[in-house]
């Protein structure tokens, strides 16, 4: 199992080149659902997942994502992942310690790791947008008084072999104690 954790590991990327092969909605929803079982604070589940496949708003979102000439390649997505971040609901004694949103950016990062593998194992392809004009994004979106998101994720297909991923050297990360 953890050679195939590996490989998995090993083959998702960040792409910017998606092709014009539609994602089955069927498929998107078991990563959804996988997805949901990512841990998080006290169970909090500080998140809302919103999943856009309509075309209509997935031309609206990505628009939110393409300010100042950025992420022109997400007008080619055929799906987003918009993550609305939630006030953390903490146990007592861990709500004494830590301020509420204290673990929901960490909350989020798991879930993201979850959905983009999860993805890339359905063999959708994933790219994770913080670049986003969040007013916009908001009123697209239609959010719930208190949900913000700081992160979308593009999704699609593409036709582009991996990439070697450039990393730091253990020796410059790691500090064995």
């Amino acid at each position: 199992m953890y050679k195939i954790f590996e490989q998995l590991v090993k083959e998702r990327q960040s792409c910017r080149e998606f092709n014009d092969k539609p994602i089955d909605k069927n498929v998107l929803d078991e990563v959804v659902k996988l997805a949901m079982l990512s841990p998080s604070a006290c169970n909090s589940q500080p998140w809302k997942i919103y999943v856009v496949t309509n075309k209509e708003k997935v031309e609206q979102v990505a628009l939110c994502l393409q300010e100042r000439g950025r992420n022109e390649f997400v007008s080619k997505a055929k799906a987003f992942i918009v993550l609305a971040e939630k006030e953390a609901k903490l146990k007592p004694d861990v709500e004494k310690m830590f301020s509420r949103d204290h673990f929901v950016k960490y909350d989020i990062g798991e879930l993201i790791a979850y959905l983009t593998l999860g993805a890339k194992a359905k063999g959708i392809d994933s790219c994770i947008i913080g670049w986003i004009n969040r007013p916009k994004l908001k009123e697209v979106m239609n959010f719930n008084e208190g949900e913000t998101s700081n992160i979308v994720i593009a999704l699609g297909h593409s036709d582009i072999p991996t990439r070697e991923k450039a990393r730091k050297s253990k020796e410059e990360i790691v500090v064995e104690m």
